[in-house]
């Protein structure tokens, strides 16, 4: 898999210029713990991902239990339903730098005014600048899709199948979180 150009200059300014914070509150997910109360989800604007992402969230959105948000490109919103809409928050090109990095200020101080538990990218193509929100986050847990730059982004990386169906990838990430 070649990563794009942009991705790369992208991983690489951001992992030399960001800000290094060593301590991080752990979170239990395991037998005797609660699961995660605040989860981030990062969505994908690809309809082909998006459809089964936005199935995939609906289903946790019930949950009354936990506080959960999304992030996703304006392009993307309408593979997403109408009762995660207040729960989401959009971007457009505009809040894109030249290389496509998240730089609106106010997007950025909106996903940071809450302490997330956990941090779930559910975007699949490499060509993601979303993805790369994940380096910019204070959070304990995140996890993503297992790709050439994935051990940078994330502390769990999930494999992708290529003989199961992304159900199951899925529910993996339900069981992990603690949603079931």
């Amino acid at each position: 898999m070649e990563i794009p150009l942009r991705i790369r200059i992208l991983l690489w300014w951001k992992i030399i210029f960001r800000r290094k914070n060593n301590q991080s509150e752990l979170v239990k997910i395991g037998e005797n713990g609660q699961g995660v109360a605040t989860i981030l989800f990062l969505l994908p604007a690809e309809k082909e991902y998006a459809q089964i992402a936005g199935y995939f969230v609906k289903e946790d959105f019930d949950n009354q239990l936990r506080q959960i948000h999304y992030v996703v490109h304006k392009n993307g919103l309408r593979f997403y339903p109408d009762q995660l809409k207040p729960n989401i928050i959009t971007f457009n090109d505009k809040d894109l730098n030249f290389l496509g990095g998240l730089v609106s200020k106010s997007i950025l101080d909106r996903i940071r005014s809450i302490e997330y538990d956990a941090l779930v990218d559910l975007n699949q193509s490499l060509d993601q600048t979303l993805s790369l929100l994940s380096l910019e986050l204070d959070i304990p847990v995140k996890i993503g899709f297992q790709s050439p730059i994935s051990d940078k982004l994330y502390t769990l990386e999930i494999q992708k199948s290529t003989k199961g169906f992304l159900e199951q990838t899925y529910e993996t990430i339900e069981r992990l979180l603690g949603l079931v």
